[in-house]
């Protein structure tokens, strides 16, 4: 199976008669989405932005979309100069899963704890080390992060959002997240035990989530990072 970024590289040669290589914001695992996935490249030359989105769209395979599109400064890294990430899982909380959904969220049967689900979002906030909430085969030396904001909402009934914004995230650190979060409603995890983990521990406090309740859902970038122009849609 291709990736996402073998796909773009494809479109944008088969449009430009060029050899591209993309850079993304970041990876992400198989079956995980992406609302607010961020992609530079350089094909040396000026283009119709416009005319360049539409062009793309229609050689993308289902599944991908370019949304947007705008001129970057030379030199741009679409991962290192990020200020920030949103993260976004979907559990959906009701006893009949749902058709629609499930390729969507991770479906729980029995009652959930929402209030305490809640207070355990915000106990995330912060600067911690977040070592108990990864899974061994990041390249990443040190496991402090910042969390910038962590809440959850109900969006559609039943249908819980677990929202985490940091700097910078440690491999498959949302999805522990949200199996912790998920541990304090169903009562396995209490919020004290949830804080302790925040000081760090040799191995995960939570089975990570499955892939497919979560979402990329926005990569911040600088003011000014994006030249808009007439015509052009900033990305």
């Amino acid at each position: 199976m291709g990736t996402i970024q073998g796909a773009l590289e494809q479109a944008i040669t088969a449009f430009t008669g060029r050899e591209v290589r993309v850079q993304g914001s970041g990876r992400t695992d198989t079956g995980v989405h992406a609302l607010g996935q961020a992609a530079a490249f350089d094909i040396g030359d000026r283009l119709d932005v416009g005319k360049a989105s539409a062009s793309l769209n229609a050689l993308l395979p289902a599944g991908i979309s370019v949304t947007g599109m705008a001129r970057v400064g030379e030199g741009l890294d679409p991962r290192r100069d990020a200020l920030w990430r949103e993260y976004r899982y979907f559990i959906l909380n009701r006893k009949a899963p749902s058709p629609v959904l499930d390729p969507y969220s991770h479906h729980v049967s029995g009652a959930l704890d929402r209030e305490a689900m809640s207070r355990a979002c915000d106990a995330l906030v912060g600067e911690h080390d977040f070592s108990a909430f990864r899974v061994k085969g990041g390249s990443e030396d040190s496991k402090v992060r910042i969390v910038i904001a962590s809440d959850m909402t109900e969006p559609f009934a039943d249908l819980l959002c677990i929202r985490v914004r940091a700097t910078a995230f440690l491999y498959r650190m949302v999805r522990i997240i949200a199996g912790a979060v998920k541990d304090v409603g169903c009562g396995r995890m209490d919020l004290e035990a949830l804080s302790g983990h925040l000081a760090g521990a040799a191995r995960p406090c939570a089975d990570p989530l499955p892939a497919q309740g979560l979402f990329l859902w926005q990569v911040a970038y600088p003011e000014g990072t994006f030249v808009v122009e007439r015509g052009a849609n900033p990305a």
